[in-house]
């Protein structure tokens, strides 16, 4: 049985622009020293291929969890977005209930989420439907606006106010992501948030555009924007409604179990509400009292991963604190159990250089996997995501120079792989390197929808192209392993 590291560079799109290509751009010699000796093809990463609405982005979630799955899974957001609908929004009970208690206490519905339109872990056009249709029932609804800056451009907060200031629901505050989104403990960001939507403690101001203007003059963007207080007295209080609009988990445990569980949360002095009701789309975790309004997933019982451990083969995940639970738990369809034989490493090297980071941690996974392979381990998964990281940050000439650190770092991985008898099937999960600056010379940070590589270091075999979804069938069928039935639909890139 052949031996295989599956290798993702995050955000690597392909793109035949040359302005702004920081792929095409980086001197990348043995990347393109790959493309030239061993089959290579294009696939896809976006819209309904990989189970997103028509034209929306992939990106690390959606990736990691359809390169595993091996067929098209509908992904969380086209369940919200079929959700929200007007029809099932009014027969909902959970809704129903917010509604009538709103009514009966005379009380505010908050709608608390991150806005933008990104799609990964909301949509605002979704948001803003359930806002309309709150207006609609008569009650007073108060928006808690979580900025962005991150997976959109990182100073567009203003155009997603104006969408929600279009509805006719105020934004009653401002926050960026970095504090209440935050999912690596750093309670003292949480109670930042906290306290600005529980106890109305934030920058009071009079007109929110001065206020963000002024924040980017000081050179702060949508996702680190302090809590900005836009509407006096409209903080959580009891009686009201709490609707969490975000459908992933990441970044809600905290800010969720601070509202709806106090006693847990030993970081910081809370209060606790009295008859407040708690909506939120997706499961978080047990200990978060909150209705749950969606529960409707697709199957991933034998997705990649879990379908290796049955077969008894040994795995390495290996991954930067940022893509860790993508190769683990999303990749194991959303399980938080580990994998008998599965070790998985999470890389934080010392952040001895700060401006250096993303480099240190990329030559540690890269120690790393080739630990692994050195170990003869049957499978390994790992990820380089420190372009698409340096990326989003708009940064186009630090990219360039990341990915050639990348493509030095893949050279000492092609000899490795060589010396221990492994096959590399290198890929990306989406777009976005490929395209940072746009025609008008501003930065693009966003993810695209552009096509990704496929290669397999395997000059007996001949590619063609697919989507996210053949991946692992491909993988399986090179591997000489029967396909499971839930793959079976998938196209297999390699050509009989």
């Amino acid at each position: 049985m052949k031996k295989i590291l599956t290798l993702v560079i995050d955000g690597f799109g392909l793109s035949d622009e040359t302005v702004g290509n920081a792929v095409q751009n980086a001197n990348m010699p043995n990347y393109n020293g790959l493309l030239e000796k061993f089959p290579n093809c294009k696939i896809e990463t976006s819209g309904s291929l990989v189970g997103l609405p028509e034209g929306q982005a992939g990106n690390e979630i959606v990736g990691y969890k359809t390169i595993a799955a091996g067929q098209i899974l509908k992904q969380r957001s086209t369940f919200v977005h079929e959700f929200v609908e007007k029809d099932n929004l009014a027969t909902n009970t959970a809704i129903k209930n917010a509604v009538l208690h709103a009514k009966k206490h005379k009380s505010t519905i908050h709608i608390i989420g991150l806005m933008s339109d990104a799609g990964i872990n909301s949509n605002i056009s979704d948001t803003i439907k359930i806002i309309e249709f709150l207006m609609g029932e008569g009650v007073n609804v108060a928006v808690d606006f979580i900025s962005d800056g991150k997976d959109v451009e990182a100073k567009s907060v203003l155009k997603y106010v104006e969408l929600i200031e279009s509805t006719g629901a105020p934004a009653v505050s401002v926050c960026g992501r970095y504090y209440a989104m935050d999912e690596e403990n750093k309670w003292d960001r949480t109670k930042i948030y906290y306290d600005l939507i529980r106890n109305g403690i934030g920058l009071k101001v009079k007109e929110l555009r001065l206020a963000l203007k002024n924040c980017y003059i000081r050179n702060i963007t949508d996702e680190y924007l302090p809590p900005i207080l836009v509407e006096p007295d409209h903080n959580i209080k009891d009686n009201d409604v709490v609707i969490w609009t975000n459908y992933q988990s990441d970044g809600a445990k905290q800010i969720l179990m601070a509202l709806t569980n106090p006693s847990e949360v030993t970081e910081f002095k809370t209060r606790p509400l009295i008859n407040v009701k708690t909506l939120i789309m997706y499961p978080v975790d047990s200990k978060i009292n909150a209705t749950v309004l969606i529960n409707e997933e697709d199957d991933t019982s034998n997705n990649l991963g879990l379908y290796l451990s049955k077969l008894d083969l040994t795995q390495a995940r290996i991954a930067s604190e940022s893509n860790f639970e993508n190769v683990t738990y999303h990749f194991n369809g959303d399980r938080k159990q580990k994998l008998p034989k599965c070790n998985n490493y999470l890389i934080d090297p010392p952040n001895i250089i700060p401006d250096k980071k993303e480099e240190l941690v990329c030559a540690a996974i890269t120690k790393q996997i080739i630990k692994c392979m050195e170990k003869d381990t049957d499978f390994i998964l790992a990820s380089l995501d420190g372009a698409s990281i340096i990326g989003r940050t708009g940064n186009y000439e630090k990219t360039v120079k990341m990915l050639e650190f990348i493509d030095e770092c893949l050279g000492k991985i092609i000899e490795s792989a060589e010396l221990n008898f492994y096959t590399i099937v290198l890929l990306s999960n989406y777009g976005k390197t490929e395209y940072m600056i746009d025609s008008d010379g501003k930065a693009v940070t966003k993810n695209t929808c552009n096509k990704v590589p496929f290669l397999i270091t395997d000059s007996k075999i001949k590619l063609i192209d697919g989507s996210l979804t053949s991946v692992a069938p491909t993988i399986l069928t090179y591997m000489d392993i029967s396909i499971p039935e839930s793959m079976k639909n998938s196209k297999i890139l390699i050509k009989e």
